[in-house]
């Protein structure tokens, strides 16, 4: 009988699933071993060491949570029509509660290498956006105002006081989505 924890991509969405519900700061090998019912050698098998895994994790995030949703948005036929796809999923992220992105910026405040990572993703995100942005509007102003203006909702969606409903996130979106 084999252990399906015994993988590489399991210590990965134990990872993401930590940092998720408890912080960075609860990314201890032991702990992850005995939750994952596997050794440490396990572990050492995957990776050669904490920092390699916790790259490995933040890789895994970039891929889930940014490349995957650019893949998803690239189904639309428009400019328009990605970019909608985008605020859909950002909904969707939001209405889950996840603390994620907001754990992950955490952690960049303390570690300079996690720093340098999560800004080269958030530059990524936003490049992506005004792309799309720069095929719906003429005026390079206007497209990088509108570009900082929907990744800085992006953003405070994660960052803001209290959960927000479904109503609420559609309606900060408003411009952008196109309803289903």
């Amino acid at each position: 009988m084999t252990n399906d924890n015994n993988s590489q991509l399991a210590w990965l969405k134990k990872g993401i699933q930590t940092l998720d519900t408890v912080g960075w700061r609860a990314l201890k090998i032991n702990d992850l071993c005995k939750e994952l019912n596997v050794t440490k050698g396990s572990f050492y098998h995957w990776f050669k060491s904490k920092r390699d895994y916790e790259m490995q994790v933040l890789q895994y995030w970039k891929q889930r949570f940014t490349q995957g949703f650019i893949e998803e948005a690239e189904k639309g036929q428009s400019s328009a029509e990605k970019l909608s796809l985008l605020g859909w999923q950002c909904i969707e992220g939001a209405i889950s509660g996840n603390r994620l992105e907001f754990e992950i910026n955490a952690w960049s405040f303390q570690d300079d290498a996690v720093k340098d990572f999560v800004v080269s993703v958030y530059e990524q995100r936003h490049q992506y956006l005004v792309k799309l942005l720069s095929d719906i509007y003429d005026d390079p102003v206007e497209i990088k105002k509108r570009g900082l203006i929907l990744y800085s909702l992006v953003i405070g969606v994660d960052l803001f006081y209290r959960q927000l409903s479904r109503k609420e996130l559609e309606l900060i979106f408003s411009d952008y989505l196109i309803h289903k």
